[in-house]
């Protein structure tokens, strides 16, 4: 069976799975552009409801595909279920009324180039390549976070400028998707696939900075920055004091390397690796590991604790060379200025 008869199939056979209030509902089947993906939904609209979840077919179709056993009628089953359940998750006045959604606010980060076409629809804030979206959780399980992004025209009849916007879903990220930091063995045993046994430690994050220091014993020491879900984890990084925090745990200044759009990674500036090689690894991952609609970027990141400035890793390392000429400049002129104006001998009569 081919994606477009499973979707076919599906729509046609879903209500007779759902109970007799559906009898008259709408079934609707649309494409969805999300951040780094597009995908084919279907809506179950009851008579008069105004907004339902929508469910990822294209995510079903490869359930369904990758397990023998899984016939249409569990597929519909398992969309019957989502459906019954969705009411009891959500109220729509939740996200309709500013007052009661900034509660369910939170942020996400993604590729500004491969969401090109969509940031135009949406608010966002730009970090460097990445682009910080905002959106409301309409329900949280362990598997991840329903949610519905922030849109020009929602944030219009909220009625708040988009500064507001950033720093309320910024306050509220950690309530909705609380920070997880888990610590890594060896960061080339990592990054290249060696070694069978994975150091790996869930830590409970009191204070990220302690989690960091008690996890400095390895060499080359490396850590996951995500959510505790571990879904759409990378924009944690951004999180007020984060960096800050990290930056603490580590001593001084650290690189970011964005694993993909669930978690980044962060290791120490101590003089162990230079970012190209970083970089380098980067993207080998990215081409061999990482699903393409899971990528955040080919690039490597710093954040510079003292200056608190988070860039990329080339541009930290150009700002140091013009700060080392400014410096270098600046004695000179001191030298020269020094010469130029010698300090007057007495005169013989003034002896």
């Amino acid at each position: 069976m081919d994606f477009n008869q499973f979707v076919d199939e599906v729509k046609g056979g879903i209500k007779q799975f759902l109970p007799i209030e559906y009898e008259d509902a709408q079934v609707r089947i649309e494409e969805i552009k999300k951040l780094n993906e597009n995908y084919l939904g279907i809506t179950v609209l009851k008579e008069n409801q105004v907004i339902a979840p929508t469910f990822n077919l294209n995510q079903l179709y490869e359930m369904f595909q990758s397990d023998p056993q899984n016939s249409m009628e569990n597929i519909l089953r398992n969309i019957t279920e989502l459906v019954l359940d969705a009411p009891e998750q959500f109220d729509p006045k939740s996200i309709t009324e500013y007052e009661t959604a900034k509660d369910k606010l939170f942020i996400r980060v993604s590729s500004a180039e491969k969401n090109e076409e969509m940031l135009q629809n949406v608010p966002h804030q730009m970090r460097e390549d990445l682009a910080i979206t905002y959106h409301l959780a309409i329900s949280i399980d362990d598997i991840g976070v329903g949610s519905t992004t922030i849109t020009n025209d929602i944030l219009k009849r909220y009625g708040i400028s988009e500064e507001q916007l950033h720093a309320d879903a910024m306050e509220n990220s950690p309530n909705v998707r609380p920070i997880h930091v888990m610590v890594m063995g060896s960061m080339i045993e990592q990054l290249m696939g060696m070694g069978s046994e994975t150091i790996l430690k869930d830590e409970s994050v009191q204070s990220i900075a302690e989690v960091i220091s008690n996890g400095m014993g390895s060499e080359n020491p490396m850590f996951i920055v995500t959510n505790s879900q571990t879904v759409d984890g990378a924009g944690v990084i951004f999180y007020p004091e984060v960096m800050d925090q990290i930056g603490e745990g580590f001593q001084g200044d650290f690189f970011i390397l964005p694993s993909s759009t669930h978690e980044t990674l962060v290791i120490p500036d101590n003089g162990a690796f230079d970012y190209r090689v970083l970089e380098d690894m980067v993207q080998t991952i990215n081409e061999n590991e990482v699903a393409p609609e899971e990528r955040l970027s080919d690039h490597v990141y710093h954040y510079d604790v003292k200056d608190r400035v988070f860039e990329r890793a080339d541009k930290f390392e150009d700002r140091q060379k013009e700060k080392a000429a400014q410096l270098d400049k600046n004695e000179h002129t001191g030298k020269e200025q020094k010469m130029e104006h010698p300090k007057p001998k007495k005169h013989a009569m003034e002896l």
